[in-house]
């Protein structure tokens, strides 16, 4: 998978340097994934990237069992990739590999508390010094911390799906479109921004509920 991937990146460093500012600057939209799909020697490899509210209506840490039976039963809609992607019949392909799994800010968040804790640990240090001063300092810099981890916390808020499917092909001729029930499932779901890459080219394409169909050029 990972010489794919690495000709997918090497390829898409060509586009227009503006469009590549475009998605850094929109890197998580309500409405909006993005795929990554590269296809060489017969071998196609897909990526998507799905903010969390559109797959299930939320972002936060799923904590109650609704909420948890939701994540669940998104992640075996991506399981099979019939209900995301559908390649040519024609083309002869078969799964090989899929991965589905919620990327959340559980784990950052963590990191986080960590780095709070550990502030808030030098702060006590200092104060038991008997330095007004610097625990006055000291007392500033843990209220900034506080902030710096109210800021991360809610980044971590920003939970996405990623799923990767990868499928062998017979006749990769064939492999001219890939269409998108992705749409069909998740209602929330407006755009697709992809990426993808051919043994003859790479380009960039926004794929829409109206038009759910990818044309590889």
């Amino acid at each position: 998978m990972k010489p794919i991937l690495l000709t997918l990146a090497a390829a898409t460093l060509a586009l227009p340097a503006v469009a590549q500012d475009s998605r850094e600057m929109e890197a998580h939209v309500h409405g909006v994934s993005k795929a990554e799909i590269a296809v060489e020697q017969g071998v196609v490899e897909i990526n998507i990237h799905a903010p969390g509210m559109d797959i299930v209506g939320f972002e936060y840490a799923a904590t109650s069992a609704e909420d948890k039976d939701a994540v669940e039963a998104a992640i075996r809609t991506f399981l099979m990739p019939e209900n995301v992607v559908t390649l040519p019949k024609v083309a002869g392909c078969r799964l090989t590999e899929v991965l589905a799994h919620l990327h959340g800010g559980d784990l950052d968040h963590d990191d986080a508390h960590m780095e709070g804790d550990h502030d808030k640990h030098d702060h006590e240090e200092h104060a038991g010094e008997g330095h007004d001063h610097d625990h006055a300092e000291d007392h500033a810099k843990d209220d900034h911390d506080h902030e710096r981890h109210d800021d991360h916390a809610d980044d971590a808020q920003h939970s996405e799906f990623h799923v990767s499917y990868a499928f062998a092909c017979e006749a990769e001729d064939a492999l001219t479109t890939i269409a998108f029930p992705f749409f069909d499932r998740f209602g929330n779901a407006q755009e697709i921004e992809a990426q993808y890459v051919t043994e003859t080219g790479a380009g960039q394409a926004e794929i829409t509920r109206a038009a759910p169909t990818l044309t590889l050029e």
